[in-house]
């Protein structure tokens, strides 16, 4: 559930500042990682592992998600490169890349930044 709220929000984001403001996909891709990043933080952290932790555990999660973030955005780009950068390409690629890195995000976010909390 909590990967399904972050893809909204990092989808919604995109599109709308792709079409809305006309920056590149890329552009607006970082900026709704961001945003989706933030968010998943902070309901894993309460739901997904019940974690006690605070506000510490968000460096390390944003590091982490960031490295997820590497692989999603390289799955992306070459999504694009092959599909096109029509608004449905767009967000085909925004969940491919979602899939992939979310299961290294997930055992990599249960076994280091919230185990024990």
């Amino acid at each position: 559930m909590v990967g399904s709220i972050g893809f909204v929000v990092d989808a919604g984001l995109t599109v709308l500042l792709n079409q809305t403001l006309q920056w590149s996909p890329e552009q607006s891709r970082v900026v709704g990682f961001v945003a989706a990043a933030t968010a998943t933080w902070e309901m894993n952290r309460r739901f997904t592992f019940r974690s006690t932790a605070g506000a510490e555990s968000w460096i390390p999660y944003i590091v982490l998600a960031t490295i997820g973030a590497f692989i999603n955005f390289g799955v992306f780009v070459v999504w694009l490169k092959f599909a096109g950068e029509t608004p449905l390409q767009i967000l085909i690629g925004i969940a491919l890349g979602a899939l992939v890195a979310m299961g290294f995000t997930f055992t990599i976010a249960r076994r280091y930044v919230f185990r024990g909390h």
